[in-house]
């Protein structure tokens, strides 16, 4: 039989936590349970410990124990769409819960990450299921669970865009130009068509990446890296941190200015700037392009905005006074349109502007 160092045996009568001097009557119990379980039987006072789950333990006494806390509901803080953003860029929930092209899927498995990292602590495993935050189908069926996923939206859908097909890209861009901001569907094609040749409309794209790993491109050191959200934003050629090439997003954003200006775009229809969480948006992204044009260029808005533009102009302006990508340049000026490099550039966008515009919707 063990003995306390007072000499009593714990065991006939005798608690393992009666020698504890100062402690409260619940902490002298809790120990005993805890001794019960090492060594088998019962504690004293008829308590038992009953395994409910491997994550959560509670006891069954005959004196009443303290009310669990209230579960977390409500609105995501600052950390969990911190949270959010990490996981999309890894592209999954939790390990082996990976992230896909279903935005409604996806917004619940973040549900269910959520809300088990708010509560584990919280849950009464008296009451609930033993196999919630243990089992996904389980826990993304939970009403607490589905109730989060509007908070979880509350800043756009939760997609990665790279893993949809290319035309469903374009056709859902052509939707938003044309439906939402009034652009003919001439002009929305000539705007698309670029965008699929900068970016293959992809969101999260950078500078330098492919479509199946689009934030996967050279650092600084020139060797390929994967990069985060945030280390996307934050790149900073003085301390030689982030990608190598500044281009980002739909438009490939290159300047400092224009660059900066997406991660700092405020959509109406979301109502708060969203930081490193908009290379996830396309109606975002889609908003902040459109923005650009009302405010900056006049030109570019006015030619993609007339009625009677065609494809191929709209396609052409957008590449040449929008996009201007090093080809139509012959330093800092642009070189002639006549010019037989930029004419070859606009024959290869407008055939993709051509593609874009069969994807127009119909009402």
């Amino acid at each position: 039989m063990s003995r306390s160092r007072s000499g009593q045996s714990w065991g006939d009568g005798v608690g393992f936590a009666d020698s504890f001097v100062g402690a409260t009557p619940r902490e002298k119990r809790e120990a005993d349970l805890f001794y019960a379980d090492l060594v088998g039987g019962h504690a004293q006072g008829g308590a038992r410990r009953r395994i409910v789950s491997p994550r959560r333990i509670s006891y069954e006494s005959s004196e009443d124990i303290a009310e669990t806390e209230p579960l977390i509901e409500g609105p995501l803080t600052d950390s969990e769409w911190r949270d959010v953003v990490g996981c999309l860029s890894r592209g999954e929930a939790d390990t082996g819960r990976p992230l896909g092209a279903d935005a409604d899927r996806n917004a619940l498995l973040l549900a269910a990450r959520i809300f088990c990292s708010r509560n584990a602590l919280r849950m009464d495993s008296r009451r609930e299921d033993p196999l919630l935050c243990l089992v996904g189908d389980v826990t993304m069926n939970d009403p607490r669970v589905r109730a989060l996923v509007p908070h979880v939206v509350a800043r756009g859908p939760i997609r990665l865009w790279h893993l949809a097909s290319l035309s469903d890209r374009q056709r859902y861009v052509m939707r938003l130009l044309v439906t939402t901001y009034g652009y003919p569907a001439n002009g929305a094609a000539g705007l698309v068509g670029n965008l699929s040749e900068e970016s293959k409309v992809i969101p999260n794209m950078v500078e330098g990446a492919t479509d199946p790993a689009p934030m996967r491109a050279r650092n600084f050191a020139n060797v390929k890296t994967t990069f985060t959200a945030d280390e996307i934003m934050n790149r900073n050629r003085t301390t030689q941190t982030g990608p190598q090439s500044p281009g980002v997003g739909i438009a490939q954003w290159t300047s400092p200015t224009r660059r900066a200006g997406l991660f700092q775009h405020t959509p109406t229809f979301r109502g708060v700037q969203l930081g490193a969480q908009i290379l996830f948006d396309m109606d975002a992204q889609v908003d902040y392009l459109v923005s650009e044009l009302r405010a900056s260029y006049a030109r570019v808005q006015r030619v993609l905005t007339a009625p009677s533009v065609t494809v191929e102009d709209a396609s052409d302006e957008v590449v040449y006074n929008f996009e201007t990508p090093q080809a139509v340049l012959d330093g800092k000026n642009r070189l002639p349109r006549s010019a037989p490099g930029v004419q070859t550039l606009f024959e290869a966008r407008r055939t993709m502007s051509r593609a874009a515009r069969l994807l127009a919707p119909t009402s």
